[in-house]
């Protein structure tokens, strides 16, 4: 849309003179009208979404989030994109840029891969095309996108570490069940764990490996792992998933988990919040799914020429019991 190409030149994303061209990507049709309020005089704004796609429960929520707060009764018209695989760059990098050639209005972003975005960013900067960073962050210069949304994976998983402190006061012997390889959100996890128990004495890590953020793949790891080390005593799970199937390797080796061995996890899911209450998991850290409604607000500041911070935190609570974990299922916290 032509008002949000002109927009964006007090973002400094363009130099001055700025074209004023309708853009073939927006519906509803244009005249060159400049409200920078979406939807304001009945065009839609068309945004572009390079998504991850079906990968788990966390990814399924944020990811219906984000399309229900780009309605058209909101002003916009969405085009999502999910990559072939939940680690399928290239399909993404093709989806980035038939959104650029498309000339869209904005492009949300939540990348598989941290690494390899420079020139898609460059090409969408070139087209003054704003980036929005959904979730994961991305290895390129900050002035090539408006901002990150996400909750804090280093606060995050700094609360897992801090209870793991408080619960093992003595310390213990601990593995970690990491996701995919190469994600910002996997290294950001393992910063904020390690720094909680940094210096902290008796911690002694058995090991880490990734388990792809499946729940299967954390059984296979922790069944592994348990048999060479049958005292391990605590599992830090990345994600719910992969600390749902490592719950139940700790059951089929014949122990008890939350006595002989108690496991955190990351995300919030509804069958970890189950598993919690049930006392197969000990900690579960929220990482919020729902900030469609951050991400509006942040598309619009940037098409309006408003200023949009460059780190968008959303909030998120931690439950550290039973009970906790089923009065999150009653209070609907659970997706």
């Amino acid at each position: 849309m032509a008002h949000n190409k002109r927009m964006l030149g007090a973002l400094g994303f363009i130099g001055a003179g700025v074209l004023a061209l309708g853009l073939a990507g927006c519906s509803g049709g244009d005249d060159g009208a400049a409200s920078g309020d979406a939807g304001g005089d009945g065009d839609l704004t068309t945004v572009g979404f390079v998504a991850v796609g079906p990968e788990g429960g966390w990814r399924n929520a944020n990811e219906e989030a984000i399309k229900d707060a780009f309605s058209e009764e909101a002003g916009f018209d969405l085009k999502y994109a999910p990559a072939a695989s939940p680690t399928d760059q290239k399909s993404q990098i093709d989806a980035f840029s038939t959104f650029v050639n498309d000339e869209v209005d904005v492009i949300l972003l939540t990348a598989t891969e941290a690494s390899g975005w420079e020139d898609s960013l460059q090409l969408a900067q070139e087209a003054e095309i704003p980036v929005i960073l959904l979730d994961r962050g991305v290895d390129a210069d900050e002035d090539l996108y408006v901002t990150r949304i996400a909750p804090d994976n280093v606060k995050v998983a700094g609360s897992v570490g801090d209870w793991a402190v408080q619960t093992y006061p003595e310390g213990a012997s601990y593995y970690v069940l990491e996701g995919v390889p190469g994600l910002s959100v996997v290294n950001e996890r393992n910063e904020g764990f390690d720094a909680a128990i940094e210096g902290k004495d008796g911690w002694n890590k058995i090991g880490a490996q990734t388990a792809n953020w499946t729940a299967d793949e954390g059984k296979s790891v922790i069944e592994t792992v348990l048999k060479d080390n049958p005292d391990l005593q605590f599992i830090f799970a990345q994600n719910d998933e992969m600390g749902i199937g490592a719950a139940a390797a700790v059951t089929a080796a014949g122990l008890v988990p939350g006595t002989d061995v108690k496991i955190a996890t990351i995300d919030g899911t509804t069958p970890a919040l189950e598993a919690l209450a049930a006392g197969d998991l000990s900690f579960v850290a929220q990482y919020n799914p729902f900030f469609g409604d951050l991400a509006v607000d942040a598309v619009n500041k940037a098409l309006a020429g408003d200023s949009v911070e460059k780190t968008i935190v959303v909030p998120g609570e931690t439950f550290d019991s039973a009970e906790a974990g089923q009065a999150a299922i009653d209070e609907g916290k659970g997706f």
